[in-house]
């Protein structure tokens, strides 16, 4: 009774252990890349493939039973459910067997299991016997690899497994020279767009003459076919081993290929240049379930007559939006950078104030900033996605100047200000009101001192400009008139300055009230004449102008 038990014990761990999916390659993907499988890890379960296998079981073949079969049954152990298998077993003529094919299940898995102790079993009839073990005809088994791979409703990635000597020995009457350039003609047009891998297990030659495994390699080259020699059963387990890892990569690829059929792109949908070149836009962007977060790095422009300057840290202290590079928002919502960059012309000089319309196109350089960017560098064999963006620059005049236009227009009309007021001061000061020519006379009472004739003679009349003063000097040095005429001051009426200068030659009053070279100014308006009066009460010095100033 214990032995019936031991016996249905291990029959029972049997039983599980040809049923249960072994996960060890998807365990292997989780150390090798964390974070993708982090996010992807549960979806990727539902990524399947197609894997066929062509079994040779003609002539001697079944020699390398004990090397094919347990390869078979592991792998098949391994086989993820919702995956397909399709054993076609060929010699001289090629099939599937039930048990052979199917989606895989756990009962499913078990049948290929058990399926896999049967493939070399020779047929019962003798008729079927000579079919399948008295030839090769690797035509008929290329054939119906081509209908198999051909249905419809199957997994658009597949791994194809050959398994054989490649040697050629049909029935007569059937080419044994393979000519395969229409095969390929087909097989490029109907498998278009499938991801085959496709494996010649190239086992020992049985018999002798030229193998057939170049051109078969060849009919299948759009798919990289690769050669591997199997010499012992522990080198094609040992390589079976290794391509569930290569299969669970594969799977994984064409997963992630499937996530980005929908391509994450980006749009510049508007840009804005005002008078100064400063520049703002509008852009957003579609994220895939692989690329959800993208950074604009840079962008630049197409005309070589112009060039951007990039807003510099201290404005972007105040718009962190416009430090590039710049993270955008994960829900690809439209974002506006207000004076990201400034255009400026390449010839721009003070002397040589312009227009420029810009020209071409403007280019946001855009990369994709993913968490996992290392693993899918790994995964995919290249470097992070970068795409662009381009619109075309409006046609808007630019002003090219070291100064914005603003502060450009504000000096031009300073200048023409000061222009107009230099022209203005000078219209009236030649006037016939302020016109400094006549006769100017000193007098004190009615004793003339002296008299002066202001004709416009360098020696009499001399104007400092910068104190906008005319100053006309009597001959006698006693006394100095000075007539502040504002040449450069528009605004401000002429004013007049009378210097009377005490000398021991002249005194006022006597002079007892002033010492020796002592000065006394008074400053009038433009009444005229100027009387200079004495403090003590003296007699008044008159300053009679004859004429008009």
């Amino acid at each position: 009774m214990i032995k019936i038990y031991i016996s249905l014990l291990l029959l029972m761990l049997g039983f599980a252990t040809s049923t249960a999916q072994d996960n060890r390659a998807f365990d292997a993907l989780a150390n090798d890349f964390p974070e993708l499988m982090k996010k992807f890890g549960e979806e990727l379960k539902n990524e399947h493939a197609d894997y066929v296998f062509a079994i040779d079981v003609s002539g001697t073949m079944n020699k390398y039973e004990k090397i094919v079969v347990p390869a078979l049954k592991s792998f098949f152990r391994s086989v993820q459910d919702g995956d397909y298998v399709s054993v076609i077993k060929f010699g001289g003529e090629a099939k599937n067997e039930p048990n052979g094919f199917g989606i895989v299940n756990s009962a499913m898995r078990q049948s290929l299991v058990s399926y896999a102790d049967r493939v070399y079993d020779k047929p019962a009839s003798a008729e079927e016997r000579k079919k399948f073990t008295a030839y090769t005809d690797l035509l008929n088994m290329l054939e119906y690899l081509e209908k198999d791979l051909t249905r419809t409703g199957r997994n658009n990635l597949k791994f194809v497994f050959l398994i054989t000597d490649f040697l050629n020995d049909p029935v007569a009457g059937h080419p044994k020279k393979l000519r395969l350039d229409d095969y390929r003609s087909r097989i490029e047009k109907e498998l278009a767009g499938k991801n085959i891998k496709l494996v010649a297990l190239e086992l020992p030659k049985m018999g002798s003459g030229e193998t057939s495994t170049d051109d078969i390699m060849n009919a299948f080259s759009m798919f990289k076919p690769q050669t591997i020699p199997v010499s012992n059963e522990q080198a094609l387990q040992s390589w079976f081993d290794q391509m569930k890892n290569d299969i669970a990569l594969e799977k994984f690829k064409q997963f992630l290929i499937g996530k980005m059929t929908q391509e994450a792109g980006a749009t510049i949908n508007s840009v804005d240049v005002d008078i100064d070149g400063h520049m703002s836009m509008t852009m957003s962007w579609v994220p895939n379930d692989v690329f959800d977060a993208i950074t604009l790095d840079s962008i630049s422009i197409t005309d070589r007559r112009m060039h951007l300057v990039i807003a510099d840290e201290d404005e972007c202290e105040d718009h962190p939006e416009l430090k590039l590079p710049h993270l955008m928002s994960s829900d690809g919502s439209e974002e506006k950078f207000v004076n990201i960059a400034q255009i400026r012309g390449n010839d721009e000089a003070f002397l040589n104030p312009h227009f420029e319309k810009p020209n071409g196109r403007l280019k946001a350089h855009i990369s994709f900033k993913v968490p996992y960017e290392a693993e899918l560098i790994k995964l995919m064999g290249k470097d992070n996605q970068t795409i662009e963006a381009s619109i075309e620059l409006p046609q808007e005049n630019v002003f090219c100047h070291p100064m914005a236009f603003k502060w450009y227009c504000i000096m031009w009309i300073l200048i023409i200000i000061y222009i107009l007021s230099v022209i203005y001061c000078i219209k009236r000061n030649c006037s016939y009101k302020y016109k400094l020519r006549g006769e100017y006379t000193l007098t004190q009472g009615t004793k003339k001192i002296c008299t002066e004739e202001i004709n416009g003679r360098v020696s009499n009349l001399t104007i400092d400009v910068e104190k906008a003063e005319c100053n006309v000097v009597f001959k006698q040095k006693k006394y100095i008139a000075k007539l502040f005429v504002p040449i450069l001051h528009w605004s401000v009426e002429p004013k007049y300055e009378v210097t009377v200068t005490n000398s021991q030659e002249y005194s006022l009053n006597g002079g007892d009230d002033y010492t020796s070279g002592g000065s006394s100014t008074i400053k009038y308006s433009t009444t005229i004449p100027l009387q200079i009066r004495d403090p003590r009460g003296g007699k008044d010095i008159n300053l009679d102008i004859d004429g008009n100033v």
